[in-house]
């Protein structure tokens, strides 16, 4: 992928995040993160460019959060009832943003230093 393209799925996946967070019980909203989240957990998740070569780690570590969110709403999908367990996804997902917005300021970081030169 094209660093736009990855800061935009970033952004995208960064407000489906958000969201979830703060509104877990939303069906809706999980399934946008669900979707937002298919273009992280995809191994082509990397700028193939040596200037976010430092990124590794954190290209990494989104896929695995994203992956570990995509099954908590998986499992939720299958269980029909509406118990605190729908809450269980806010968990992962806290841990998962802050990632992605380290993500999206060092795509913006590097893409702005791009531009200047």
């Amino acid at each position: 992928m094209d660093a736009t393209q990855l800061e935009r799925a970033v952004r995208t996946a960064e407000k489906a995040c958000a969201l979830v967070i703060a509104q877990p019980k939303d069906t809706l909203a999980r399934q946008r993160l669900f979707d937002a989240l298919s273009s992280v957990v995809d191994p082509d998740f990397v700028v193939d460019d040596p200037e976010f070569d430092h990124l590794t780690d954190l290209y990494i570590e989104a896929r695995v959060w994203a992956d570990i969110v995509r099954t908590r709403i998986a499992g939720l999908q299958k269980n029909k009832r509406q118990d605190p367990s729908v809450l269980a996804i806010q968990f992962p997902a806290h841990d998962l943003l802050p990632i992605l917005s380290n993500l999206g300021r060092e795509f913006a970081r590097l893409q702005g230093a791009a531009r200047l030169d």
